[in-house]
């Protein structure tokens, strides 16, 4: 197998490179960047630390997602290329894949990208290649936990996925991102998209906050609506099941959520040009400059106190009972369907030997083993595929299980009356 990572000199490309280095199987690894240092340096890096345990091959190379000709020189030599380099490189990155007859992973495109990339699928199709758009923590491992919950039930009526952070990323620096903050920002200050009654609804960002006790250490967090992926593909996936609700909420540790909501009510989030003395200046493009100038002593490791918590509820009717069938036929009344709830959980931890932060391991490993699995045939249907759709939950959450990440599955019936919030509200 043969793999290229564009980003992988980034703070999550690094650990899919990490990943695919010490993963049987992988004959080499391509850590493509933007900055020929810096990807010549990530991949000694990862290659150093391989040591024994990976047999790949590891080399660095310059490479700009904007050049449409080299992305398919590059790609032609490979089997799968891992996108890490930002949403707003999907499209054309798909596209060059596309035509270089590659295979494809990233790690998402928000709701609004994620929607056009679906729309490649007959592109994909007739290469006879797979891409599995948005396969990091969320989304990526919340989808799979939708189809594994979800496949407790015959009928489903809603899914609900929520993540809590309590993950700062491995650095000094005032702010501690814990992921592309160009992302982050779009996800708490852009309108969100939740769907409710069947219909996609567009809610402010970070409303309709509730407060959940995740396993610890994330702890008690409050969490709102904001802008994500699963949002594009559960309700298309589970259309067929009856779903008629999906949301996904996010949370952080409140004294980031505090510098956070500063930021963005003083406008610093705000795309929109400002005009001073010496000039125009799109506030975003200020506040991201200086945040990463910040954040440039960054070491790759650096122990994290730290974890990301994902649960996804699915609630419907028990799988095997149709519509309107008795649950006890000798009851002079049919018995209504028992609603049944199941819950998935997962809590990613630092990485035992790697010293890296929870949120870097959780949503790099995924899109390394779906890479592997595009490689090897374990997924093996060609198209754009959402994560639900094409990746087997028992053999994906198995690799999890072997980097220190787990699932759980608590399966309730009948339904409790109170809703996730009163459950878990203070």
């Amino acid at each position: 197998m043969r793999a290229l990572v564009l980003g992988g000199a980034g703070t999550m490309g690094r650990w899919v490179v990490r990943d695919l280095t010490e993963s049987d199987g992988v004959d080499e690894v391509a850590v493509a960047d933007l900055d020929a240092g810096r990807a010549l340096e990530a991949a000694g890096w990862a290659a150093a630390r391989a040591g024994a345990t990976g047999t790949a091959s590891v080399r660095g190379l310059e490479l700009d997602a904007a050049d449409g000709a080299a992305l398919r020189h590059a790609f032609a030599h490979v089997d799968v290329v891992c996108n890490c380099a930002g949403h707003a490189t999907n499209l054309r990155v798909m596209e060059a894949c596309a035509d270089a007859g590659t295979h494809y992973v990233d790690l998402g495109g928000l709701f609004h990208t994620t929607r056009e990339q679906l729309t490649l699928h007959d592109r994909f199709v007739a290469a006879g290649v797979t891409a599995v758009v948005g396969m990091g923590a969320s989304p990526g491992t919340s989808n799979v936990m939708a189809a594994l919950a979800a496949g407790e039930l015959g009928r489903v009526d809603s899914l609900d996925v929520r993540v809590g952070i309590a993950d700062p990323a491995p650095s000094r620096a005032s702010l501690p991102v814990p992921y592309s903050i160009d992302t982050l920002l779009d996800q708490l200050s852009e309108p969100a998209v939740t769907y409710c009654d069947g219909a996609f609804l567009e809610v402010p960002a970070m409303s309709g906050q509730e407060v959940l006790d995740f396993p610890d250490p994330v702890g008690r967090t409050r969490v709102g609506h904001s802008l994500h992926s699963v949002l594009a593909t559960l309700p298309v996936s589970f259309a067929p099941r009856g779903v008629r609700q999906v949301s996904f909420k996010l949370g952080f540790r409140s004294d980031f959520m505090e510098r956070m909501d500063l930021l963005i009510g003083l406008g610093l989030a705000s795309n929109r040009p400002l005009e001073l003395d010496g000039g125009w200046v799109v506030p975003r493009d200020l506040l991201i400059r200086c945040i990463r100038a910040a954040g440039k002593q960054r070491c790759a490791e650096q122990p994290a106190d730290g974890a990301v918590a994902i649960w996804v509820r699915a609630r419907g009717r028990r799988a095997g009972q149709p519509e309107g069938t008795a649950l006890a036929p000798t009851s002079p009344e049919p018995a209504a369907p028992v609603p049944m709830e199941v819950l998935a959980e997962c809590v990613a931890r630092s990485h035992p030997r790697w010293r890296t932060g929870a949120g870097q391991l959780v949503t790099g490993v995924p899109a390394s083993v779906v890479a592997q699995f595009l490689a090897h045939g374990v997924v093996d249907r060609p198209g754009v595929l959402s994560p639900e759709q094409a990746v087997p939950p028992g053999p994906y959450f198995a690799e999890l299980a072997r980097r220190s990440v787990e699932v759980t599955l608590i399966t309730r019936t009948p339904v409790a009356a109170c809703t996730g919030s009163e459950r878990n509200q203070a």
